[in-house]
This record gives structure tokens, C-alpha cells and sequence, in this order.
């Protein structure tokens, strides 16, 4: 299985999400002695696990008015 791009992943329903991470974790239990792929995978499960945690704290922020997640507001600096 190819390992998706960010972009691409942000793009799937939740229960995608959660197919792709099983058999993800599936092909690492099965991994040869290919240590590449090993690491494209768990970098795989990462953004998967990452865009899951997101979605179940994004309505949440709403409901406070925070930005969304990946929006980041810079600190003003004090003028003396």
C-alpha cells in the first residue's frame, strides 16, 4: 500500500482513516528487512494518528473561538 500524502488524507472520512491506520499497522507487523519502508510507514501512522486527534478536538475549539489547528497567533512584542 502507498503511503499518502497529508493533503491527500485530510481529504478521507474519519472511517477511512481508521482502515488505513489498521492495515498500515497491519504491513508493519509483516515488514521484511526493508527498513525504508518501516519508517515511511510509522511516519504514515503518525499523520494518520495526528489527523484523528485534530478532528476530535476541532469541535470542540469551535465551541471556545480557538483558531484551527495548524493556525498559530504570533505574540505581539511589548514596545518599551
Amino acid at each position: 500500500m502507498a503511503v499518502a500524502k497529508i493533503k491527500d488524507l485530510r481529504a478521507l472520512p474519519r472511517d477511512e482513516l481508521h482502515k488505513r491506520l489498521g492495515a498500515y499497522r497491519r504491513e508493519m507487523l509483516e515488514l521484511g528487512d526493508n527498513p525504508k519502508k518501516g519508517m515511511n510507514l510509522k511516519k504514515a501512522i503518525a499523520r494518520i494518528l495526528t489527523l484523528l486527534n485534530e478532528m476530535e478536538k476541532a469541535p470542540a475549539k469551535a465551541a471556545h473561538g480557538s483558531p484551527e489547528p495548524g493556525s498559530r497567533r504570533r505574540k505581539q512584542k511589548k514596545v518599551k
